[in-house]
């Protein structure tokens, strides 16, 4: 009797340059180690969703910033903040549409915050200082002193401004007035455009096409320049935005060099070690070759940090604990490409990133298996199992998925921001958003005020992404405050989730036609394996497999084995 050979599923993705060269893919998936006495040595669990933050009716997410109680974003022509709740504010018109960097000082009691995109130049988008700042976003130039910046960045009281031409400028102490004289130029290396500088460790990193020179405060009396340089490093930067990590509560710089790779410094140290691995290097200059930009991105989540690095063709990310790399991947006009989420930066104890598929400001959340309401595909393809060679019987095949995933309840919190009559005078209540709602789904009310009659068990009528009308009820009582609306219903896929399981006999550049099978309902948890069965032969390649989830629970996969004995292996 033969022995079940393991099917060999990756810890990180390595798709390669053509798909019979690939060693297996993980797609909005990744690898997390399980206990030394565990079931596996690892499991392979779905990366984490996207829940609504906030609504706007913007395109074009450039990037934020947390200041104090409220962040302040930017879209395309346009500048807002956005508070815990969700509500938007718009300043005005911030020109551009190219990813911008914006920083805060400490001024009190009101910080400055300027914001510099690559085209358009410096913007002060919030200050108390009226010579400044007008109420919107107002162009600024440092009183006459300051020339089209591409970047900006804060550390030490002060705003360093970088010029294409290698200058670097700094503001006063907390102030937005600046000197001719207080600047510096990069020059280290003739041939260089310089790009970005990034205040990271208490070092102000000032990155050109070419090298990073290193300078550290010096605490020089103005106005000179109060840095002085440290150092030289020889990898530059490949593209303004292809850097992210210097973040508040990430502190980690990871960026794309000019030699198409992936680098990585941490805090404390000025040592880089090269991460991409050979796939991602030759997808990167492939995207620079043809001239589309590339972004990078990072958030928390679960205790983990991901760096994210995007094109208009893919999305990659690199766990930072795992130091492994997955794709994501994102639904969009019915098929699969770039991660939706753009950009991120901490705020309100969550992580908050543009959305590429709308204006909206979305947040990470591991709770939520969807991409805001869309199909969150989970994707594993396994590397060759090379026990097979050609014309071996493949018998069957056993997969230990976590079983009994499906979710006979939930609890799906909308906060209400208002209430009003509907249609037919029924309540309809303002929330913060309906993305994940159906209709006719039970919703449990509470803790409205003003409009009380709503508080109670109902069932929805979905109206659009921000109301939602009760079912059975009359309104009657104007809305003063408060209230959450708790969706109760799961969708019938998260009820009764499936796996869709395929078999390839030509390394990857086919795929059979998926056999569909279930995950368990809730609590059945007795099966312990999905298996597949008389399959056919293996081909000259042996056999590889894709499991594929797209239903809106929780999934882990443990491993698997393929045997040519038809006899039950654990089920």
């Amino acid at each position: 009797m033969a022995k079940p050979v393991p099917i060999p599923f990756p810890l990180s993705s390595f798709p390669g340059a053509s798909p019979q060269e690939s060693a297996g893919r993980l797609i909005n998936a990744y690898a997390e180690p399980l206990g030394e006495n565990g079931p596996a040595k690892f499991k392979l669990v779905r990366s984490a969703g996207l829940s609504q933050h906030a609504t706007t009716a913007n395109s074009g997410y450039r990037g934020g910033l947390i200041v104090n109680n409220l962040s302040y974003e930017t879209w395309a022509n346009n500048a807002s903040t956005v508070d815990a709740s969700g509500n938007v504010t718009s300043i005005g018109n911030f020109p551009g549409t190219k990813k911008v960097s914006i920083a805060r000082n400490q001024s009190s009691p009101t910080p400055d915050v300027v914001a510099v995109d690559i085209d358009n130049g410096a913007y002060v988008l919030g200050s108390a200082n009226g010579t400044y700042f007008t109420g919107v976003p107002t162009a600024y130039n440092g009183g006459g002193a300051l020339p089209q910046p591409n970047s900006v960045c804060f550390q030490d009281g002060y705003f360093f401004f970088t010029i294409a031409a290698g200058q670097v400028y700094a503001s006063p102490l907390n102030g937005l007035t600046i000197n001719a004289l207080t600047f510096i130029t990069c020059q280290a290396k003739a041939d260089v455009t310089l790009l970005r500088g990034i205040a990271f460790s208490g070092l102000l990193l000032l990155f050109t096409t070419g090298s990073c020179e290193v300078w550290q405060d010096a605490a020089n009396p103005a106005p000179a320049f109060p840095y002085g340089r440290i150092g030289v490093l020889e990898f530059g930067l490949i593209q303004p935005a292809a850097i992210a990590g210097w973040e508040t509560g990430f502190s980690e710089l990871i960026w794309v060099a000019q030699d198409f790779g992936v680098h990585w410094m941490t805090a404390g140290s000025l040592s880089q070690i090269k991460i991409s691995p050979p796939d991602l290097d030759r997808l990167i200059e492939a995207e620079v070759r043809v001239g589309n930009t590339l972004e990078a991105g990072c958030y928390v989540v679960a205790g983990k940090k991901f760096w994210v690095l995007s094109s208009p063709d893919w999305t990659w990310e690199f766990n930072l604990e795992t130091k492994k790399w997955s794709e994501r991947q994102s639904l969009t006009s019915g098929v699969y490409g770039r991660w939706r989420a753009t950009g991120g930066h901490p705020a309100f104890g969550k992580w908050l990133v543009g959305d590429k598929a709308s204006g909206n400001l979305l947040y990470l959340d591991d709770a939520n298996y969807t991409s805001n309401g869309s199909i969150l595909l989970y994707r594993i393809e396994s590397g060759p199992v090379k026990d097979f060679p050609s014309q071996v019987r493949v018998a069957r095949a056993d997969f230990d998925f976590v079983t009994g995933a499906g979710q006979a309840t939930r609890a799906l919190v909308m906060t209400v921001l208002g209430a009003a009559a509907g249609n037919n005078g029924v309540v309809r209540l303002t929330v913060n958003n309906t993305a994940q709602v159906a209709n006719n789904d039970t919703i449990n009310v509470a803790g409205v005020t003003g409009t009380t009659e709503a508080n109670g068990t109902w069932l929805a009528s979905v109206i659009d992404a921000q109301h939602i009308e009760l079912k059975g009820s009359a309104f009657k009582n104007a809305y003063v405050s408060g209230g959450a609306a708790t969706d109760v219903t799961s969708p019938a896929n998260a009820v009764a989730p499936v796996v869709a399981i395929s078999m390839s006999r030509d390394g990857g550049v086919t795929w059979g036609n998926p056999l569909i099978r279930s995950l368990g309902p809730q609590g059945r948890a007795l099966r312990v394996r999905v298996s597949v069965k008389n399959m056919g032969l293996s081909g000259p390649a042996g056999v590889r497999w894709r499991l594929d989830v797209t239903d809106p629970v929780n999934v882990s996969l443990l491993g698997g084995t393929q045997s040519s004995e038809l006899h039950p292996v654990g089920a």
